[in-house]
This record gives structure tokens, C-alpha cells and sequence, in this order.
């Protein structure tokens, strides 16, 4: 492992006001300015950002691993991207998931990066991740979704499979959103169900099955429009057993916006989709207690906080 020297601190302003550093590899005089947080929360997305300080040093290979301390197996990985930019100065970037069952404690951002000369940069950070409350409710689920819920077909098996498919799948080169906020996929506010609910569905017929929550409920009426919360391209305009009517749209690398119990879609796979184009219109298809829409968020397959991104971008514009 090549040796690492801290050579100063704030000299970049961070995306989330958290820890700013200069490491610098002490064999080559290579050296990023890295940006992150020094906190989070369970459902949060941490986002690290690495900008070289000579223009010409490339990332060929790389990656941040979330371990927690003391621990035997990493909580979450990401590789380290380029971010496709105008500017001439080279960013790279990692998101890395921290799902809703993420444990407070003390935690290491363990960096890894191979530069087209071969060097390897090495750096190991300190995160804090804090406890979060999660709402633990009961749904009373009727015969017909009861049915649905405990569907032991192949059709069901073949549509989560291929959902899965697109959810694990990484693309470098899918950077739609840029600098975006999100914004909420409906007009209104009011919310039936949370991100990371802790449920318990109970079956008509007597028997109950625990789960969780990946998304947020929107309580509004059959065909409230829904709108895409960033720009991005339809990878999923369906008809699903379990969530009905339903459209995902790719945003970022391994970066997933999903709308579920749609009445109707108007956009259809591959369409390119603006930030606040209409999509569709609520509904209650698929397992519905009511009419509503399901807003959920995935990154590198693992389900995260939506609201994170309304308040502050995914990268920054500098």
C-alpha cells in the first residue's frame, strides 16, 4: 500500500458542507481534492466527489467501499466514475447506498483509485452514521390482495426478475440529471406511506408476513398527473402484477426514479424524458389499498431516501 500524506484541508468547497481534503500519494506528487460528508443517515446516498489538481491525471480504475468499523464484510460499494462535463478540469465521481437497515456507528470510506500511470491512490475516511426512526405500521389486505401479494407464479417471478435486471445495471455513460435537483413527482403534498416504513401485511386469511417500505405514498385521486421527478430515459413502461401500471426512468449511473399503480403512462421504453414532463396519471392498479402513487428511488439496486435529492443535487455544478 503506498504511503498517503494529509497536505491540507479546505482548500475545496464540499457538496454538503461535510470534510474537504488534499490527499497526496507521497512517491508522485499525484492529488485530489476529495468532497463528502462527514455524517449520515440510514437511506441516504453518500456522494463522494474527486477532482484532480493537475488536469491531466486520469482515473483508469477505481472504487469507495463503506465498512463499518470493526466489521469483517463491507456495508456498500461503488466504483469511481468520470463525470461527463464541458469543463475542462476532470471530476470523478462515487454514490454509494446505505439502505434503511444501515446500523449508527462508526464507519471508514475506504478509497481506492488506479491513475493511467499506474499509481495506486489509497486513502481510508471517517463516517458517522446516525440513528433514524422508522414508522412501523399494519395494512389489512382484502382476498384480492391477498392474492396478488402471495402470487407464486412464473409470470410474477419472470416481471420481478427483470426488474431486478435493470436495477443492478450500471451504465457509465447514462448521466441524464447532471447538476438537477429532483422534484416531487406530484403537485401535492399529502403522504399515506414513508420511505422505510416497517410493515406488516395481514392476509384475509389469517396468516401476516413482514416488509418494508422502498418508496413514498402520494394520497391522491385516480388520475392526478405524475411527473418525472429528473430528466432521464424510460427503461420500464408496463403492466406489473404487483405494482400495476408502471414506469422507470434511468437518471445516473445504477440510478433509478419508479412509478407504481399507474391508471395510464404516455411515455413508452427508450423515450428521453425533461425533468417535470408529464408521465402518466395515478391510479390503484396492482396491490393498492387505495388510489395513490408509489415513488421510489434505487441506486445499484438498493432502495434510498427520495427526499434526499429535493433539497440538494446529485453533483455539483462547479
Amino acid at each position: 500500500m503506498k504511503k498517503i500524506l494529509l497536505l491540507a484541508a479546505a482548500l475545496f468547497i464540499p457538496l454538503f458542507a461535510a470534510f474537504s481534503y488534499q490527499f497526496v500519494l507521497a512517491d508522485n506528487d499525484t492529488s485530489f481534492l476529495i468532497s463528502g460528508p462527514e455524517t449520515a443517515f440510514p437511506g441516504d446516498p453518500v456522494i463522494i466527489t474527486l477532482r484532480p489538481v493537475a488536469a491531466e491525471t486520469a482515473v483508469t480504475n477505481g472504487s469507495i467501499t463503506i465498512k463499518r468499523d470493526g466489521a469483517a464484510k463491507n456495508t456498500s460499494r461503488s466504483a469511481v466514475y468520470k463525470i461527463n462535463s464541458a469543463s475542462k478540469e476532470p471530476q470523478y465521481a462515487a454514490v454509494i447506498p446505505l439502505d434503511s437497515f444501515t446500523k449508527p456507528g462508526d464507519y471508514s470510506l475506504n478509497i481506492s483509485l488506479t491513475l493511467d500511470s499506474s499509481k495506486v491512490f489509497e486513502k481510508q475516511i471517517p463516517l458517522t452514521i446516525q440513528h433514524k426512526d422508522f414508522v412501523s405500521e399494519t395494512i389489512q389486505l382484502n382476498p384480492t390482495n391477498t392474492a396478488i401479494k402471495t402470487d407464486k407464479s412464473t409470470k410474477r417471478a419472470n416481471q420481478i426478475e427483470r426488474l431486478n435486471e435493470i436495477l443492478f445495471t450500471t451504465n457509465f455513460d447514462s448521466q441524464y440529471m447532471g447538476t438537477e435537483n429532483f422534484q416531487f413527482p406530484v403537485k401535492s403534498t399529502r403522504r399515506t406511506s414513508f420511505y422505510g416504513d416497517r410493515r406488516v401485511y395481514a392476509y384475509s386469511n389469517g396468516k401476516s408476513e413482514t416488509s418494508v417500505h422502498y418508496g413514498i405514498d402520494f394520497g391522491v385521486p385516480k388520475g392526478t398527473p405524475v411527473y418525472a421527478c429528473a430528466t432521464g430515459k424510460v427503461v420500464m413502461a408496463e403492466e406489473r402484477i404487483t405494482t400495476g401500471w408502471t414506469v422507470v426512468l434511468e437518471h445516473m449511473p445504477g440510478m433509478y426514479s419508479l412509478y407504481y399503480h399507474l391508471d395510464s403512462y404516455s411515455v413508452k421504453t427508450g423515450d428521453m424524458i425533461k425533468k417535470g414532463e408529464q408521465i402518466g396519471l395515478s391510479g390503484s392498479t396492482g396491490l393498492a389499498t387505495g388510489p395513490h402513487l408509489h415513488w421510489e428511488i434505487r441506486l445499484l439496486g438498493v432502495a434510498i431516501n427520495p427526499d434526499y435529492f429535493i433539497e440538494q443535487p446529485l453533483l455539483s455544478s462547479r
